[in-house]
């Protein structure tokens, strides 16, 4: 979504129509992203402001997909979160009582994901999780995204704090390049990966991901990725099948 629907909280020109269009030619569609700071709810209505009508059994964030991972993989896991309001959301409805900063200690895993608001209290309660022997587990690796005001940091930044402060690794990450993320998707969708095209603004999650599930991989110039980085990833597995200037080239000819 960010990079190719929209820039922070404003809509990229066509992309409602866009959207609209893909539906009347019958397409199912995923809403997609590694932006972990909203719910799947709250995904719904900022669409809904931009005019791009959407149900939560179509969109798969990072945060959701965290929230099915743990679900499925350590139902008894003890959580402390780093990351905002849509991830820690995710993980309650899932089932998860989230730790606090004095908890965090007994932790099993932490989780990060980007945070807006990350301080040193948090950054610290972190650590002595990972210290005192939590697994830690990524929303998404992006280092920067896309905003109307420029490229900001992302998750990637919260999770290099801590992995060079605490000396460990990241044990799991969740989303793209992760194919976690995106065989969610395919399994909600009912679809498989030959019949699915990605459309996304990243070469080294939405294309990387894409071809190595074999799905076709489009890349949108309206977010992360410019012409110049085209030219640096020929021939290796972040080039695309398609490039595009706006959503809008995916209908031109419709209706």
């Amino acid at each position: 979504m960010d990079g190719v629907l929209y820039l922070g909280d404003s809509p990229l020109e066509g992309a409602a129509k866009a959207v609209n269009q893909l539906r009347e030619m019958g397409k199912k569609l995923t809403f997609s992203t590694n932006n972990s700071t909203l719910s799947r709810k709250m995904y719904v209505r900022k669409l809904a402001g931009m005019g791009i009508n959407s149900r939560e059994s179509e969109i798969v964030t990072s945060a959701y997909a965290t929230a099915v991972y743990f679900k499925e993989k350590h139902p008894n896991a003890k959580i402390y979160a780093v990351g905002e309001e849509g991830l820690k959301e995710e993980l309650r409805l899932a089932g998860f009582k989230l730790l606090s900063d004095r908890e965090s200690g007994s932790a099993t895993h932490v989780v990060v994901g980007l945070d807006r608001k990350i301080n040193y209290r948090k950054l610290t309660a972190a650590l002595r999780a990972l210290l005192s022997g939590a697994e830690l587990v990524a929303t998404n690796p992006d280092d920067r995204y896309p905003t109307e005001n420029g490229l900001a940091p992302g998750a990637g930044a919260m999770i290099g704090a801590l992995t060079r402060s605490s000396g460990k690794k990241v044990r799991v990450v969740i989303g793209k390049p992760s194919p976690y993320m995106v065989r969610l998707s395919l399994k909600l969708m009912g679809s498989t990966a030959d019949q699915t095209a990605i459309v996304g603004d990243r070469l080294d999650t939405d294309v990387r991901v894409g071809n190595r599930l074999g799905l076709t991989t489009i890349l949108v110039l309206t977010g992360v990725a410019s012409e110049d980085d085209l030219k640096r990833v020929r021939g290796t597995d972040m080039e695309p099948d398609f490039v595009i200037r706006s959503l809008m080239d995916l209908v031109v000819g419709h209706g």
